[in-house]
């Protein structure tokens, strides 16, 4: 199980969306506190390498 990482809450909102568009529907959210003591969340998806690299890709091009 692979994760995508969101820094923010505008992140997360994001990356729920277009997660629950594609329909995933059971996801694992974790928050976490990273190395500059800041809270960052770990969106974990039940996918294979492939859909979860053009997840990822998708992703980016969302938050950029």
């Amino acid at each position: 199980m692979e994760y995508l990482l969101a820094k923010s809450d505008r992140q997360l909102g994001i990356c729920l969306r277009m997660l629950y568009d594609e329909g995933y529907k059971g996801l694992v959210v974790e928050s976490v506190i990273n190395a500059k003591n800041r809270m960052e969340f770990h969106v974990k998806v039940m996918a294979d390498e492939d859909k979860m690299a053009k997840l990822n890709d998708r992703y980016q091009t969302l938050i950029s």
